[in-house]
């Protein structure tokens, strides 16, 4: 009896100590799941995905999470985190009781890397980031927020504009037409 009343307090320091310390993998709460990379916010280490059943959640990534791409492993190869963008289906393994992603496995990249490369080294000057202050997708304006402040343009096609909101950073091409600029493609950054 005097043996277990000693056991109890060891066990309870172990424990202690491992949490102080960090768990090692084969004792954390690790758990997998599976979806597509909506939008990454790495400044904030955020990353929003939407599962099989199209719901999306927004998930916490520790920055040491390690990247493996299954799918065109030959044009990544030094993976990292700034490697993963949408629209990529990626398994991907969180810690159950943080709810913190740990590793990540792109299954499909779901683009050509080379052409991605060649679109954001050859941008053009009509290239913007910006982020959305109003909009309104019925006539197809958008107010955004650029480096040289706030401008309303015309979007065209304004059936662009049905899934975004006021706060969303997107990089829009912006197009001469005639004497005016049009926004000729909108996407999430």
């Amino acid at each position: 009896m005097k043996s277990t009343q000693k056991a109890v307090p060891a066990v309870l320091v172990a424990a202690a100590v491992a949490a102080a310390v960090g768990a090692p993998a084969w004792a954390q709460n690790l758990k997998r799941e599976r979806a597509n990379i909506v939008a990454v916010d790495w400044n904030a280490m955020q990353v929003r995905m939407k599962d099989p059943k199209g719901r999306e959640t927004t998930w916490v990534v520790a920055r040491d999470a390690s990247v493996v791409f299954t799918d065109k492993r030959e044009e990544f190869p030094n993976p990292k985190l700034k490697d993963l963008v949408p629209p990529m289906y990626v398994h991907f393994t969180y810690n159950g009781d943080t709810k913190q992603i740990t590793a990540f496995d792109v299954a499909e990249v779901g683009f050509e890397p080379s052409q991605r490369a060649k679109e954001t080294t050859t941008s053009s000057a009509g290239q913007q980031t910006a982020v959305i202050t109003a909009l309104d997708a019925n006539i197809g304006h958008v107010e955004v927020n650029l480096a040289s402040g706030r401008r309303t343009f015309e979007v065209n096609p304004k059936s662009q504009l049905r899934n975004f909101k006021v706060g969303d950073r997107v990089t829009l091409q912006i197009s001469k037409v005639g004497e005016k600029e049009v926004v000729t493609r909108i996407r999430r950054r």
